[in-house]
């Protein structure tokens, strides 16, 4: 069967199956279940020859394409039709169009390569995050209770440690992705209240965006149909871009440094994995959150996930990525990790005789860290906003895990962009201070490079650093674990983390500059400093009360909700 003319962006054919099987066989077999097998086989491949076409220096990164443009768009399509906000991205762009239709009554248009509101697996947050939703004016708490298909009574975390001097038990938390929720239920839900808003509102599946053209009054956005290729022009008053790591508009607005380092994940949605309390057992009643079961090799810590899905279905993700800079030597392909998950899955978990694959997961998850006082990332320009991943990536790091910080957002976020649209602040500086990034990603930035080897490091070293730090942790309340991985710690807190590693693993700051280097260090802590100053400013301020009484001239009005915004973010966190 041929690969259904489908090309890479060099204008490369897929392979063939038999192709696949020559060089992944394990993949092709057990993705042999799979109705559409050969689908999600060219899938993956083209996202590979995404990445390396785009990302890697070896790879011939070129010259970073035009996607935003000054200027009317081409005179032989017409506009089919005008929002007030166009979004790409079904999932992250769905969920904040559907506020901004059904509670501030905005039309809005979401297109998605593939189908908007379609997932690739379930969605972990913590109870603290689904009544963001509610305050979000998004979700009832009924509505998100009939997406949760689990409830874990905890989760842990657990490094490998034969080999490493430092010795720790699991750590134990609540509160971190303990609540497993059907993300395509949870989804279509959103899309259903931007159909029922009267907003006159689109929901468009298989475009891909070409072009954004700006002009003064407005913004148009040139789409392809994923299958007939056909051009098609839609006008708003602001496009926001969700589709995460993979967004042309981020590289172009960051000169290809729209990212700096990334997660490669692969890993399974099966059934027929054995239950029981044991650590090579499946428990449906814990989340296994960060699980590495041997040391690094090939320039990478592989690291493991565990999550249960619905206990009657049987249905139960296991995950492998790892954490790296985009410009490390190692093998970042998605189809090659997806040999090794296959080759290594049943040393972490044991598989029965009946295990099955019901759904394939992959993708690179994005993260920048930025260091240096000109290296501020840009996450907007006229009329177009980033959103998500490829806005704030640093908080998609392994140790603050990103969803549930977009929906911790999520009111900030449609708030500030309806009060935007009101006074017509459009301009790219404004559009920043809507997404701009929560006060202590600078923190989790610096403690997410832990989780990779560097050139001169011992097999040993990720998971031994790893393990001081797990070590200092059980010195300290549960409050602190889970504040550390929804990346919400206070510099006071993470002071005491540090301090408390260092006396149990005096390397610590070794292992620190061997990461960041003398200069990353230094910014790091820099970057560090500004946290502090923003925490003590929030204190001595305080929460400002929700705004009451007539409003306000509309700019004024958008000037002081972010100002409000950044205090309550600087005294109580996220």
């Amino acid at each position: 069967m041929t690969a259904g003319g489908i090309k890479s962006p060099q204008g490369r054919h897929a392979p063939e199956l038999a192709d696949f099987r020559r060089q992944y066989p394990l993949t092709v077999a057990n993705f042999g279940a799979l109705a559409d097998r050969e689908a999600w086989l060219r899938t993956i491949w083209e996202m590979d020859a995404r990445w390396r076409h785009q990302m890697t220096p070896w790879g011939g990164r070129q010259p970073v394409e035009e996607v935003i443009v000054r200027g009317a768009p081409p005179s032989r399509l017409e506009v089919e039709a005008e929002f007030e906000i166009i979004y790409a991205g079904g999932v992250l762009g769905l969920l904040h169009a559907s506020v901004m239709a059904s509670l501030y009554k905005r039309r809005v248009m979401v297109f998605d390569a593939q189908a908007v509101g379609r997932a690739s697996r379930d969605l972990n947050l913590s109870n603290e995050d689904l009544r963001e939703f509610e305050r979000a004016g998004l979700f009832t708490k009924e509505e998100t209770e009939g997406a949760v298909v689990n409830r874990y009574r905890s989760g842990f975390v657990k490094f490998h440690d034969a080999t490493s001097r430092v010795k720790t038990p699991a750590l134990w938390m609540s509160g971190v992705l303990d609540v497993a929720l059907d993300a395509d239920k949870l989804l279509q839900l959103a899309a259903s209240k931007i159909k029922a808003s009267e907003t006159e509102s689109a929901l468009i599946d298989g475009q891909r965006m070409v072009r954004v053209y700006v002009e003064p009054h407005r913004v148009t956005v040139e789409t392809e149909d994923a299958r007939t290729k056909r051009r098609r022009l839609f006008a708003a008053r602001l496009f926001i871009d969700a589709t995460g790591s993979e967004s042309s508009v981020g590289r172009q607005l960051n000169s290809h440094q729209a990212i700096t380092h990334v997660c490669p994940t692969v890993g399974t949605v099966a059934r027929g994995f054995v239950r029981g309390d044991e650590p090579e057992k499946v428990d449906f009643r814990v989340g296994e959150i960060l699980v590495s079961n041997e040391d690094a090799s090939a320039h990478r810590q592989l690291i493991w996930e565990g999550l249960a899905g619905n206990p009657a279905r049987d249905e139960y993700t296991t995950c492998l990525f790892f954490f790296d800079a985009v410009d490390s030597p190692a093998d970042k392909s998605l189809l090659a990790l997806f040999e090794r998950y296959f080759e290594t899955v049943s040393r972490y978990k044991r598989t029965g005789a009946q295990w099955q694959v019901k759904r394939p997961v992959f993708g690179f998850l994005p993260s920048s860290h930025q260091y240096g006082l000109s290296a501020q990332r840009v996450t907007s320009y006229e009329r177009v906003m980033l959103l998500g991943g490829g806005a704030v990536a640093a908080i998609t790091s392994p140790l603050a895990f990103g969803f549930g910080s977009f929906v911790r957002n999520l009111k900030r976020l449609t708030h500030l962009t309806d009060l935007a649209l009101k006074a017509d602040l459009l301009d790219a500086s404004s559009l920043a201070e809507i997404n701009r990034e929560e006060p202590r990603v600078a923190q989790m930035s610096g403690l997410a490079e832990f989780l990779r080897p560097t050139s001169k490091s011992a097999p040993s070293a990720v998971n031994e650093t790893l393990n001081a730090v797990m070590a200092a942790l059980h010195d300290l309340d549960e409050r602190v674990r889970r504040e550390m991985f929804q990346g919400r710690m206070t510099w006071t807190t993470l002071k005491n983390l540090l301090s408390r590693t260092a006396k149990l693993y005096p390397r610590i700051f070794q292992r620190m500059r061997e990461h960041l280097g003398a200069r990353g260090t230094f910014w790091w802590l820099t970057q560090v400093a500004g946290v502090v100053l923003q925490e003590r400013r929030g204190k001595m301020q305080g929460a400002l009360p929700e705004p009451s009484g007539p409003e306000g001239e509309p700019a004024a009005e958008f000037a002081r909700h972010v100002r409000l915004y950044k205090n309550t973010q600087g005294a109580n966190g996220s």
